[in-house]
């Protein structure tokens, strides 16, 4: 019989339920001459009806389409597991993502700065210590979308330095030295002084394992908890549970691969079902007189996104100790101690703010993972290069060339027939943008070879390529918002100005106008990025860092209220602004090469505050983006300027507040004045 069956029979183009049911009615015929339905075609009585539903030859057909229609759906749902664009299971996500190195996201308690203000004319005493269970708590009622909801913050002690280390680009487990747990934390503040902590959004929780069964269980802990911070979790060692705290300190590592040296280490992992565990290190076997102590874990349950708050909205300090306030007629229901906090919803530069994420899906890890770069197997390309250096720690922006990529820029800036020759010399990329050394600057003068020329025809004009190694990515980032920065030379004198050293190499002979300022990052976060990057090689690749053309900017223009406002209102307004300016225009947000455009700045500006009408960009002596910044030589302010024709893809343009003065004495941002109540 199976020989004699037609081929073909089966299509697999065919997956659907009417698909399936009209290949089985023209399979019928071709098979059997046998069967004969009830209910025959009216205009030819000798051919079957298939719409004979009651037919039991029929019934069984459409229970066969049936059956093979889901069949078709389950094994296209399967096949799209297994493929990161399409997988949609979170643990197939996991899977599929760890054979890159990829690990997907898990709960993160949202943090910020709560600051306590003394508002009486007495000095007052405050305590944040840990009472052995509970840390001191502030409270939020409501959510971001206004619902009505208990959000609890753990103050968590010794932080007034927490989180030094620290970029919006990493999170680190917590910060190294300091004590948490202390038990006193104890702050004095005269009339009207403040003080800041960070606070932890959650509930802390707390297990107490014997040594003994850790052992027995292969060292692995169960948290009776899924919501858990991974980066906040503590293990601290007893003799007994009534006992207190032993010295062993035990620290927390990212992975048990870390688990090399005899340290009392732990990590935090994930069982089969996606709950967090603990790996407790091998080093626990070899602790004599041990067996018989125990392992407390602290751990912060917390509620992920939803555990973010708007500014000042945290209240109701409860201290974890009952003599923390040395006068108990002191309280913030009073007035007298005023709490105020950071908004969390979005992390603000320079803060140790951090916005609360619950678990991250398949499809979000899909999208997050092409930024991960895994190179062990792969061919390396500039992409990939870029992605690499954007995912180091604190680099909030950056890009890679090589020789040919900057060939190719220079080509398109030669081809530019908008662009004069004089305006393309200022925009090419030569050699000394990709400097052989970190004392390259003092082999040359800008001044003398910014324009430099180029001519694809010449192979004389080929300067960068002639002085740049074949198997070398360029990389040019930005460190955490500029700062921390450390370079020094021993031609120009480099210039501080909020923490920033740079060199500015002046374009002119008048002192204060540049060409723009050099930035590379510091030196011990490029030899971090590149011992990070030396265990993947799989080429003979060198990285080094370039110089970053920075292009300090400000805005310049007149807000108009709906209504009038008084002084305060308007510095609120302004300060809003500002905030909004410098949270969008801040280099995680940015990339090289990125110009910021006057429709860009008029829409932040106006969504900034609900009390804005329109925004009166510039004027006519300034327009509304200035390329410049504010200088101070002795007790004289200047206002110095930058070419912007010298802006290519390896420039950024920086924002900046230009502060309260700006030539005769007036605002750069400013309330109108016909708009404000004297």
């Amino acid at each position: 019989m199976a020989s004699n069956a037609p081929s073909g029979m089966v299509k697999y183009t065919s997956r659907d339920f009417d698909s399936i049911m009209k290949d089985f009615w023209d399979l019928v015929p071709k098979l059997t001459e046998l069967w004969n339905p009830s209910v025959y075609d009216a205009s030819d009585s000798t051919k079957w009806n298939p719409d004979a539903i009651s037919d039991p030859g029929v019934v069984l057909g459409i229970f066969l389409a049936s059956v093979a229609d889901m069949l078709g759906v389950n094994t296209d749902w399967l096949a799209n597991e297994v493929f990161a664009p399409s997988v949609s299971q979170r643990k197939n996500a996991e899977k599929l993502f760890s054979l890159m190195g990829y690990t997907l996201g898990w709960y993160t308690a949202a943090r910020t700065e709560v600051t306590f203000t003394n508002n009486t004319e007495n000095s007052i005493t405050l305590d944040f210590g840990f009472n052995g269970g509970n840390f001191c708590t502030v409270n939020a009622y409501t959510d971001i979308t206004n619902q009505s909801r208990v959000i609890t913050y753990n103050i968590l002690p010794m932080t007034n330095t927490y989180g030094a280390a620290e970029t919006r680009s990493k999170r680190q487990i917590i910060a190294d030295g300091t004590n948490v747990f202390a038990d006193t934390d104890i702050v004095h503040l005269a009339p009207g002084k403040t003080c800041t902590r960070v606070a932890v959004e959650g509930s802390l929780r707390s297990v107490a394992k014997s040594v003994e069964e850790i052992k027995k269980n292969n060292c692995v802990i169960k948290l009776p908890s899924q919501h858990i911070d991974t980066t906040a979790v503590w293990v601290k060692a007893k003799a007994s549970l009534h006992d207190t705290y032993l010295d062993t300190q035990w620290v927390q590592v990212s992975s048990p691969s870390e688990f090399i040296e005899p340290e009392p280490m732990f990590a935090v992992t994930y069982d089969n079902y996606s709950n967090a565990q603990l790996q407790i290190s091998n080093y626990i076997n070899q602790l004599e007189n041990y067996s018989n102590n125990y392992l407390v874990i602290y751990w912060i349950e917390c509620s992920g996104a939803i555990g973010c708050v708007n500014a000042n909205v945290l209240s109701n300090f409860q201290p974890a100790k009952p003599n923390a306030c040395d006068n108990a007629k002191y309280t913030t229901e009073s007035g007298d101690i005023s709490v105020s906090n950071l908004a969390n919803t979005s992390e603000m530069p320079h803060t140790y703010t951090v916005t609360g994420k619950s678990p991250e899906t398949a499809k979000e890890a899909y999208r997050n993972s092409r930024n991960y770069i895994n190179t062990w197997d792969s061919l390396i390309t500039l992409p990939d290069f870029t992605r690499f250096l954007t995912r180091e720690a604190g680099i909030d922006c950056g890009t890679v060339l090589d020789c040919q990529k900057a060939l190719e820029i220079n080509l398109a800036i030669y081809k530019n027939t908008n662009l004069t020759d004089a305006q393309k010399s200022k925009m090419y990329i030569t050699y000394h943008d990709f400097p052989e050394s970190s004392d390259t600057y003092t082999q040359f003068k800008w001044d003398n070879i910014l324009d430099i020329g180029f001519d694809p025809t010449d192979p004389n004009r080929f300067v960068f390529s002639t002085n740049f190694q074949r198997y070398t990515a360029m990389c040019f980032a930005i460190y955490n918002d500029f700062n921390e920065s450390e370079y020094t030379d021993t031609t120009y004198t480099p210039v501080k100005k909020n923490t920033i050293s740079t060199v500015k190499y002046a374009s002119s002979s008048n002192d204060y106008d540049y060409a723009f300022i050099g930035y590379q990052p510091p030196m011990n976060i490029i030899n971090s990025v590149i011992d990070d990057y030396r265990p993947l090689q799989a080429m003979s690749v060198e990285l080094q860092f370039g110089f970053v053309r920075v292009f300090p900017w400000y805005v310049v223009g007149e807000i108009y209220p709906k209504t009038t406002v008084d002084k305060d209102k308007a510095k609120t307004i302004i300060a809003n602004v500002k905030e909004k300016l410098a949270l969008y225009f801040s280099p995680a947000n940015r990339k090289l090469g990125q110009k910021p455009t006057v429709m860009e700045v008029v829409e932040i500006i106006e969504s900034a505050d609900s009390n804005i009408r329109y925004f009166d960009a510039g004027n006519l002596k300034f327009p509304v983006i200035n390329w410049g910044e504010l200088s101070k030589v002795g007790a004289q302010e200047h206002i110095d300027t930058y070419d912007i024709e010298y802006f290519n893809p390896i420039s950024f343009a920086r924002y900046q507040d230009l502060g309260a003065n700006i030539g005769e004495s007036r605002n750069n941002l400013r309330i109108a004045p016909d708009w404000i109540l004297e």
